[in-house]
């Protein structure tokens, strides 16, 4: 169990919710593991196998249907040369079996009805094929994201991203007016149902979700800003700890930071290793549900919509599925990480 029994932050009120789904987006990456934890993992297999999910959310009352990041799509290798690059210099293995848009259809939902599409960040893993889409879907994006990539590749010899995949479509970068547990926050639909969080260090311009599922429980859509729930559990302080400064030197109790070292995955790894240390009192709120993009658990503990299209998360605190995902990154820390059998024996 989560080791606290009683909020530590007091979110805006609002009884406004979103109903959010999961998404297995089927990709399957193996990298190696001291790109994104320090002390990487020893022994015959120091590597990361890695699974991702992504986030249908839905604001009923508004009508507003948004996914909060998009996975690979289904062909990377024709992305732009720069992330080839990316997947040949840091990728070991990887396997996509169809982009997130035809899992979408797959379940009956129709692209149409699609508003927007949001980036966590910039990377091949997680922006999927917006040619999938239809033209009036909007890409939203993180506070840097246009003076670093826009335009894209080919217009840009040196573009990181397709100029495909936001051309003809409305590209929308976010501005912060609140504040939510330590981190700067957009209030998405203006109704306290759905927040966007500037969570820095990963990437430029990468956010984090942080979805009502009832009036006072929240799913917190965590994107890249780790890979590894290790970096910020277990975390043995109260709850009512400040956001800020709690974590004195020598006090850290979790058992991974973030990689620091020359093939690190993160842009920026002290800002990074702020954001994370953020976690740690949401991660303490029974409240509050984190799901990073790559922790394999959550594939094996919640309801996917690939299998059961009509079903969400909102549930999540009534159906303990916190609880049977919290201490899941125990389990991939032997072998190399995520290593589950059935899900890599075609590796």
């Amino acid at each position: 169990m989560a080791p606290f029994d009683q909020p530590s932050y007091l979110f805006p009120s609002s009884t406004a919710t979103v109903t959010t789904k999961v998404l297995d987006t089927t990709l399957q990456m193996i990298c190696d593991s001291d790109a994104f934890i320090e002390p990487s993992f020893s022994g015959s297999d120091s590597t990361m196998r890695m699974r991702t999910i992504c986030f249908l959310v839905e604001n009923k009352p508004q009508g507003k249907r948004v996914l909060f990041d998009c996975g690979s799509r289904q062909d990377p290798e024709n992305g732009a040369p720069y992330t080839q690059k990316m997947i040949r210099d840091h990728v070991n293995w990887f396997k996509v079996e169809k982009g997130v848009d035809a899992v979408l259809e797959d379940g009956g939902f129709d692209l149409k009805d699609l508003d927007s599409i949001i980036w966590s960040h910039w990377h091949w893993d997680h922006i999927g094929d917006s040619t999938r889409f239809d033209k009036t879907t909007e890409i939203v994006v993180g506070p840097g994201f246009t003076d670093a990539f826009v335009p894209g590749w080919p217009e840009n010899p040196n573009g990181r991203i397709l100029d495909s995949d936001i051309r003809d479509r409305k590209l929308r970068e976010i501005t912060f007016t609140h504040e939510i547990a330590g981190f700067k926050a957009h209030d998405f639909f203006g109704d306290g149902s759905f927040y966007l969080l500037d969570v820095p260090g990963h990437a430029v311009g990468h956010i984090c979700g942080l979805a009502r599922t009832t009036p006072s429980t929240f799913v917190f859509m965590g994107g890249d800003c780790c890979h590894f729930a290790g970096t910020f559990r277990p975390f043995n302080q109260a709850p009512a700890c400040p956001c800020a400064g709690h974590d004195k030197e020598g006090q850290r109790d979790h058992f991974f930071q973030v990689s620091t070292g020359p093939k690190s995955a993160y842009s920026d790894p002290k800002v990074a290793q702020q954001s994370v240390d953020k976690l740690k009192c949401l991660d303490a709120d029974p409240n509050v549900f984190i799901c990073l993009a790559h922790d394999n658990v959550l594939l094996d503990t919640l309801p996917l919509y690939n299998l059961s299209p009509k079903e969400s998360i909102n549930e999540w605190k009534a159906q303990g599925y916190k609880d049977k995902a919290f201490w899941g990154f125990v389990g991939d820390m032997k072998g190399g990480h995520g290593n589950r059998e059935g899900h890599w024996k075609e590796h």
